[in-house]
């Protein structure tokens, strides 16, 4: 089957959409071609994998030329309005459209439930202070979390944790240094902003260890899991990301960290900057676009400069993107992301290209795979999930 070309530029304008950073003709075109699926989705039901795939492709390029925007016509920001359900449906009617396997499309089965549906991660997160106390950290939790010796900690709306120097003078000095951790579980995630100003997105089932001020000829912090950061520049205090017996040395930059232990591997992928990674085996200087792999095991650093940078940021972004991922994968990713059980041991060999939003159900999301494969699933009760044996 012939691959479907404007695949990459529909994920870009979805993630864009999800984000509420999209174009006004990018907003339009959503609608408009969500509207032509929505009209068409008992066509789509009867076609295979290759007419699926020339129908969006035509009608991809169909719209995208019909597109002229008069700039004073007030247009409908559903994501402005908190409609997420919308959305939602505007980005699986596109889902559908070119979410596809690499191998043929076989007809479905839908998915068999045998409790309530499981219902998708949220901003929630633990935070241990220095004295050993825990702060739970979701819609309920006050904004103002601490307050002392010049040190503020506060929690936004939006589900950022806060860290603001009040008063330089009034900070602690001495040799002991007072250390936080931050949380999530499964099903969970959070953001910090670091007292030097420095971004980090935690994703399911993570865990960060960091000073509450950063002090002496470096910066270091902790990671567990998977965890995205923009580093605030700041030359004469290097920061540093360890993680199993990794270290990321940086001095101002974009990157993510995915160090889940069940994957074996560390990755370390660079959107923007400079970084050095070393295990003790070996050295790599990482560039724009190139991911450093180090096996956990610490047998040295393997470069990949051929990454897709969107598949390994896109959970930041709201969403499951997949470019050749195995189902096993996968289900490691639904797994952190619904706290839901799985059993590995009769995954089939399949694998996936496509996007789907981390808001949805796993109903939905495991909709998506049966429909792109000879596949079926159960949710059990305890939320366990279940791969059904093929027919």
């Amino acid at each position: 089957m012939n691959a479907f070309k404007p695949q990459k530029e529909l994920q870009k304008i979805i993630q864009r959409y999800v984000s509420g950073t999209a174009t006004a003709d990018e907003i339009i075109f959503v609608e408009k071609y969500y509207q032509y699926l929505d009209k068409n989705a008992d066509i789509l039901d009867q076609l295979d994998a290759e007419e699926i795939a020339k129908m969006a492709t035509d009608n991809f390029s169909a719209i995208n030329a019909k597109i002229n925007v008069d700039q004073k016509r007030k247009t409908i920001r559903l994501y402005q309005y908190g409609a997420a359900a919308a959305i939602l449906l505007i980005v699986f009617g596109l889902t559908f459209a070119f979410f596809h396997q690499t191998r043929p499309l076989l007809k479905p089965e839908f998915v068999t439930q045998k409790s309530l549906d499981v219902l998708p991660g949220k901003d929630k997160a633990v935070l241990t202070l220095a004295d050993g106390s825990k702060v739970v950290l979701d819609e309920h939790t006050a904004a103002n979390i601490s307050e002392k010796d010049g040190l503020k900690i506060s929690k936004t709306k939006e589900g950022q944790l806060v860290y603001a120097v009040l008063n330089q003078s009034n900070l602690k000095s001495g040799s002991t240094i007072a250390y936080n951790t931050i949380q999530t579980p499964k099903g969970g995630q959070y953001q910090v902003i670091l007292p030097d100003g420095t971004k980090v997105w935690l994703n399911a089932a993570s865990s960060l260890r960091y000073p509450e001020v950063f002090s002496g000829n470096e910066r270091s912090v902790e990671l567990m899991g998977e965890a995205y950061f923009e580093v605030a520049k700041n030359k004469a205090q290097p920061f540093h990301v360890k993680s199993h017996q990794q270290d990321v040395e940086v001095l101002g930059t974009h990157f993510n960290i995915n160090s889940y232990l069940d994957n074996n591997t560390i990755k370390t992928t660079l959107l923007e900057g400079r970084v050095r990674i070393s295990n003790g085996q070996s050295v790599k200087i990482l560039k724009p676009g190139e991911q450093a792999i180090a096996e956990v095991s610490g047998n040295g650093v393997r470069l990949a400069t051929d990454v897709d940078t969107d598949d390994e940021t896109a959970w930041k972004n709201g969403l499951f993107q997949f470019n050749n991922a195995d189902l096993k994968s996968i289900l490691k990713q639904l797994e952190r992301w619904y706290d839901v059980q799985i059993d590995y041991r009769s995954i089939p060999n399949k694998k996936y290209n496509g996007m789907v939003p981390r808001k949805a159900k796993l109903s939905e999301v495991l909709k998506m795979l049966e429909k792109t494969g000879n596949i079926r699933f159960e949710i059990g009760q305890g939320k366990k999930l279940t791969v059904l044996p093929e027919k």
